[in-house]
């Protein structure tokens, strides 16, 4: 059996971790997002790597570390991670890894600085230890009629000359039938509900929880209306954070069915946590 002490330390360390989990859970569902980029056009940029990589390879670029800076116009990140997977996997360059301010900022979705030109891409490329750096531009990364289409430029330079050694511009455009997988992809693209559902579960489960001792002073007072106003307080948080989560998938009435259901649900647990809270107080 935990005594008052230990019991009091484990409430405060789960209030402690309820309240981080939120304010990760409000960081990631109310803060900064990436675009979203369709099946499609993942599958036509995509088909650019290879490309490149086979110019890298025939580039024979001299033996040291090479430096990818993150691509200008590529808000989403996408075009840019790609590469990077793509020529790590291949091994055909020495690859500088991301710095820990760039893997800060793709934790928290928050924008990467770009180095278009190559004055200032190769002074990046210095900074970092690099001998070679690899940057370029976005110039169209879009889904077209019944399909998607991407164009950028790719330059290498010698960061001890500041020559550009490669310049490329890769172009691709796929067309999709109406039955492929990317299409059938791009259909149900953005339809994912699931993960945010079972983090507003876990909210509407903790939330009474590691707020007993709020909820036992309420009940403390034996009255009818502050009991009712707890459990509407409860249930108001509740039906709000579901909103804010699955508010975009509210677009019929079968959703809207649901997300009453799901409202009920927490009226109904919070009931029964009031209920458990009042009796421990007799």
């Amino acid at each position: 059996m935990f005594n008052r002490w230990q019991y009091r330390a484990f409430m405060q360390a789960g209030t402690m971790a309820f309240a981080c989990y939120l304010a990760w859970l409000g960081w990631t569902y109310l803060g900064p997002h990436k675009p979203e980029v369709s099946p499609l056009r993942r599958q036509a940029a995509d088909q650019i790597v290879p490309q490149v990589i086979r110019d890298l390879h025939e580039a024979q670029l001299a033996a040291g570390v090479t430096a990818l800076l993150h691509l200008a116009n590529d808000p989403s990140d996408y075009v840019t991670d790609q590469l990077r997977s793509g020529i790590e996997l291949s091994g055909v360059v020495d690859l500088r890894d991301r710095t820990f301010m760039e893997k800060a900022r793709a934790l928290l979705n928050l924008r990467q600085p770009v180095f278009a030109d190559i004055s200032p891409a190769v002074s990046r490329g210095k900074a970092l230890g690099a001998q070679n750096v690899i940057f370029g531009r976005i110039n169209a990364f879009e889904s077209v009629s019944g399909g998607a289409r991407i164009d950028c430029d790719l330059l290498i330079a010698s960061v001890e000359s500041g020559q550009v050694l490669l310049s490329r511009k890769y172009h691709n455009e796929i067309a999709s039938g109406l039955l492929s997988g990317a299409a059938v992809q791009e259909q149900i693209h953005g339809i994912r509900p699931a993960r945010r559902f079972l983090s507003w579960m876990v909210v509407v489960l903790l939330l009474p929880v590691f707020s007993i001792s709020f909820i036992r002073g309420m009940v403390r007072k034996e009255s009818n209306k502050v009991n009712a106003f707890t459990l509407a307080v409860y249930t108001a948080a509740d039906a709000l954070i579901a909103y804010l989560l699955l508010g975009a998938a509210l677009t019929g009435w079968f959703t809207v069915i649901l997300f009453i259901i799901a409202v009920g649900a927490a009226l109904a647990y919070n009931y029964y946590i009031m209920n458990f809270a009042l009796k421990l107080e007799t």
